[in-house]
């Protein structure tokens, strides 16, 4: 199992969260993971239920991850917690505050959706 994630994997990147109810270990993680490995990032799968969501989206703001992209069956509850209008896509820190990226109506994520959000942290231009 070569795709299997080892701490030191971690150590020094800055770590981009893809939120959803069946995302750890997807196989279009590791393809992003592949392009933005240079840049310094690190994109993980976290599975949430729907009763921990709240608990996880009341918590991100203080948690060690930096950005947290939200797969479609989270993306209306998160704009809702934060009372934004449409859909989140994607939360990121900067500045000491939370910022996002919002879309109008629910977004399909897959490893193309996932390089488009990363290019929106102004991280390259190359992705």
């Amino acid at each position: 199992m070569g795709d299997r994630m080892n701490p030191s994997d971690i150590h020094g990147k800055r770590l981009i969260a893809v939120a959803g109810k069946d995302t750890f270990g997807k196989q279009f993680i590791n393809v992003v993971n592949k392009e933005i490995a240079p840049l310094g990032l690190m994109m993980i799968g976290i599975n949430i239920n729907e009763e921990d969501f709240g608990f996880f989206i009341h918590n991100l703001a203080d948690s060690k991850v930096e950005v947290t992209i939200f797969m479609p069956e989270y993306q209306k509850e998160a704009a809702r917690f934060f009372g934004l209008d449409g859909v989140l896509l994607m939360s990121y820190k900067e500045d000491g505050e939370l910022r996002f990226v919002t879309a109008s109506e629910v977004t399909p994520i897959d490893d193309r959706k996932l390089l488009d959000l990363t290019k929106e942290l102004g991280v390259s231009d190359e992705i």
